[in-house]
């Protein structure tokens, strides 16, 4: 009687297996669409938020260009990842209400500390705000990696958010002084 029992069991396990395997698989191809399409929105988005909102004419020219000559000219991590409005929020809550224009990178592979911000901000009192948010990004940096990275934490202790007018910038970097130098001398012309 046992064995009866233990036999009927194991056909009903694998039959219910059977129809979940069969079932998901059904949701799979359902979420595989899902995500690609959600996915292709995403890519919409983030062109639309690239292409529009931190444009200001020939200011924001300059801080693109700034960008695109420290991808250039200075050895940076592998994973850094461009700053759209939407990283700028998520990652220091600055909204574009509050920056006339932005540019800079953000490393994303988990390991490595580096980001650069460049940020001009509508007016003075909101150039302040800018700089509270960024020494906030700082300090959350240098808690979260203090304890696990020394090489790291020094190069985060040697940053430091500064003002330059309506320019608010923060760059943690082994490369600081050449990127910082790529931006002023972009800022200054």
């Amino acid at each position: 009687m046992k064995k009866i029992f233990a036999v009927i069991l194991s056909a009903m396990l694998i039959t219910s297996l059977t129809a979940c395997g069969s079932s998901e698989s059904g949701t799979n191809s359902k979420t595989e669409s899902v995500v690609s399409s959600a996915s292709s929105e995403s890519s919409k988005a983030e062109s639309k938020d690239e292409s529009s909102g931190s444009e200001s004419g020939a200011e924001s020219s300059v801080l693109k260009t700034a960008i695109e000559k420290v991808k250039a000219e200075v050895e940076l991590p592998s994973d850094m990842a461009d700053f759209d409005a939407r990283r700028l929020k998520r990652v220091f809550g600055i909204t574009e209400e509050q920056a006339e224009d932005f540019s800079g990178a953000i490393c994303t592979d988990g390991l490595k500390q580096d980001e650069f911000i460049y940020i001009k901000a509508k007016d003075e009192s909101t150039a302040k705000e800018v700089a509270d948010k960024l020494q906030n990004d700082w300090q959350s940096k240098y808690n979260v990696i203090k304890n696990y990275d020394p090489n790291q934490v020094k190069i985060i202790e040697s940053a430091k958010v500064e003002t330059n007018g309506l320019y608010v910038f923060l760059v943690i970097s082994e490369k600081a002084d050449q990127i910082k130098q790529i931006y002023n001398d972009a800022i200054k012309s």
